[in-house]
C-alpha cells in the first residue's frame, strides 16, 4: 500500500476566535524557497499597470443647466454634496451631487460676469462686475452689500463672519452685518484679481494682481506683509489647507508656483506640464495634491512633491477651463468651462464607482503597492505615464520641445563665446521671483 504523506494541524491554532483576529500564515520566508518571488512581482506589476489603463474611465457627469460659460465655481466645506456655481450671464446655481441636479437657481443675480463664488457653512456668497456681492442662505434668503469698484473676485473667511471682495482699487474686508467694507488694502499695485483667506489663520490673505504680483495681506495689523513680482501675472491663488504656509499659483507662462510664505524668494516647486496659460488651482481635503485647469482645454491633478501631472482630463467638446474644484472626500474633482458645462470627474480615473467588497479592496491595495514598488522599471513607468492627448496639443507640446531644445542650444552657444568670469548660473527658481518685499 503506497503511503501517503499529510500534514497535520492542531484546529485549534487554525481556526480564529473572532472574527477580528487575524489569520494564521504558515509560509517559510526563506527567499531560497521562493526564487522566482521577484520575476512573478514584476509580471503583477505590469499587468496592474495595464489594467490600469483598461479601466480608467474618469468622466461621471455633466451638469449642463447654465446657459453661459461657467465662470466660477465653489464648494460647501460643510455638507459632501453642496456645490454653487456663477456663470458670465449673472446666474448663480446651487448643485446637489448626489442626484446631479440644481437645487436653487438665482437668475440675473449680477449684471454681468459673476466673477467670484465662495462657500462656507450655511451661507454662500457670490460676486459680480456690477459692483455688487450677495449674500445666500440655503433658505433662499438673499443679502446685498454695494462696493465702489468692479470686483473681480470674493472669498469667505474659514472661522468668521467676514468676507473679502477684490477689484479696481485693491481688497476690500467685509463684515456680514455691516453695509460699508471695514477695510481697504491698497499696497500701489493693479487691479486685485483673486483673494483668497488662509484656511488655518483666519487674519491671512493672498491675493493676486494684474500687474505680476501676489500679495500676502494681514487683517487684523491692517497692513501688507509681502509682496512678490512675478515674470509674467498670476491667474488664480489657492492655500493647502493641511500645510497653511504653502500656497501654489497658477500663472500665465502654463506653469504652476508653489511658495512658502516663510521664504518667498523663488518658489519650493515648478508644476509644468499645461500647454497655455493656467487659469485656475484648488486644493484637495487632504492637502496632498491639487487640480488645475487652463486655456488648452484640460485640467490636470498634481502630486504637491511632483513636477509633472500623474493625470490628464480633456473632452472633446470641453473648451476654454475657467474654475476647478475638488469635492470633500477628494474623490471627485468638478470643472466649469467655456461651454456651459459643469462636469464631475473622478480623481482615480481607475477605481470603480460602487462599494467594494473586502476582497476587491484587498486586490486594489495589493495592485497599488506593486505599481509603487515597481514604478521606476522602465516598461512600468512607460505605461503609468502615457497620456492620450488630442491631436492638437500632441502637436503644440511638441512644438513647445523644438522651442526648450533651441533655447538650451542658444544659452549653451552663449557660454561658449563668453569668458568664464562673466558667465552667471541662475537656477530656474531663481528666475522665477523678480523683486519681493
Amino acid at each position: 500500500m503506497v503511503k501517503v504523506k499529510a500534514i497535520c494541524r492542531v484546529p485549534e491554532e487554525c481556526t480564529r476566535e473572532t472574527r477580528k483576529d487575524i489569520n494564521k500564515q504558515f509560509k517559510n520566508p526563506d527567499s531560497t524557497l521562493h526564487p522566482l518571488q521577484k520575476a512573478r512581482e514584476y509580471k503583477r506589476a505590469l499587468n496592474s499597470a495595464k489594467l490600469e489603463k483598461i479601466f480608467a474611465k474618469p468622466f461621471v457627469q455633466s451638469l449642463s443647466e447654465h446657459t453661459d460659460s461657467v465662470y466660477s465655481l465653489s464648494r460647501s466645506d460643510k455638507y459632501l454634496s453642496l456645490v454653487v456655481s456663477g456663470s458670465c450671464n449673472g446666474e448663480v446655481k446651487l448643485w446637489d451631487l448626489t442626484s446631479f441636479t440644481c437645487k436653487k437657481s438665482f437668475e440675473d443675480s449680477h449684471r454681468g460676469f459673476v466673477t467670484g463664488v465662495s462657500f462656507r457653512k450655511d451661507h454662500f456668497i457670490s460676486s459680480g462686475q456690477d459692483c455688487v456681492v450677495k449674500l445666500y442662505g440655503l433658505d433662499g434668503a438673499v443679502q446685498s452689500y454695494n462696493s465702489n469698484m468692479g470686483l473681480q473676485g470674493c472669498d469667505f473667511s474659514w472661522s468668521e463672519e467676514a468676507f473679502v471682495s477684490c477689484g479696481n482699487d485693491g481688497v476690500e474686508l467685509w463684515d456680514v452685518n455691516r453695509s460699508h467694507p471695514i477695510g481697504t488694502f491698497e499696497w500701489g499695485h493693479d487691479t486685485t484679481t483673486k483673494a483668497k483667506y488662509n484656511p488655518a489663520e483666519s487674519h491671512l490673505v493672498g491675493s493676486v494682481c494684474l500687474d505680476r504680483s501676489i500679495i500676502l495681506i494681514d487683517t487684523r495689523a491692517n497692513s501688507c506683509l509681502n509682496k512678490i513680482t512675478t515674470k509674467l501675472k498670476s491667474n488664480d491663488l489657492a492655500w493647502n489647507p493641511r500645510e497653511p504656509m504653502n500656497f501654489t499659483v497658477a500663472n500665465e507662462d502654463g506653469n504652476l508656483y508653489t511658495f512658502d510664505m516663510r521664504y518667498t524668494e523663488e518658489p519650493k516647486k515648478i508644476h509644468k506640464d499645461h500647454l497655455n496659460a493656467v487659469t485656475s488651482v484648488a486644493y484637495s481635503a487632504t492637502g496632498r495634491e491639487f487640480v488645475s485647469g487652463s486655456f488648452d482645454k484640460t485640467i490636470r491633478i498634481f502630486d504637491i512633491r511632483e513636477g509633472r501631472s500623474r493625470e490628464v482630463y480633456h473632452g472633446r467638446r470641453m473648451q476654454w477651463v475657467y474654475s476647478v474644484e475638488f469635492t470633500g472626500d477628494g474623490k471627485f474633482v468638478l470643472s466649469g468651462s467655456d461651454d456651459t458645462n459643469i462636469r464631475v470627474w473622478k480623481a482615480r480615473a481607475h477605481l470603480p464607482l460602487k462599494t467594494l467588497l473586502p476582497r476587491e479592496e484587498e486586490a486594489i491595495n495589493y495592485r497599488e503597492k506593486l505599481k509603487n514598488q515597481y514604478k521606476h522599471v522602465p516598461q512600468v513607468r512607460k505605461i503609468l505615464r502615457h497620456r492620450h492627448l488630442p491631436k492638437l496639443l500632441y502637436r503644440l507640446r511638441k512644438k513647445k520641445q523644438v522651442m526648450k531644445e533651441s533655447e538650451y542650444r542658444k544659452e549653451q552657444n552663449r557660454r561658449a563665446n563668453t569668458k568664464a568670469e562673466n558667465i552667471k548660473d541662475v537656477s530656474l527658481k531663481k528666475q522665477v521671483v523678480i523683486n519681493q518685499g
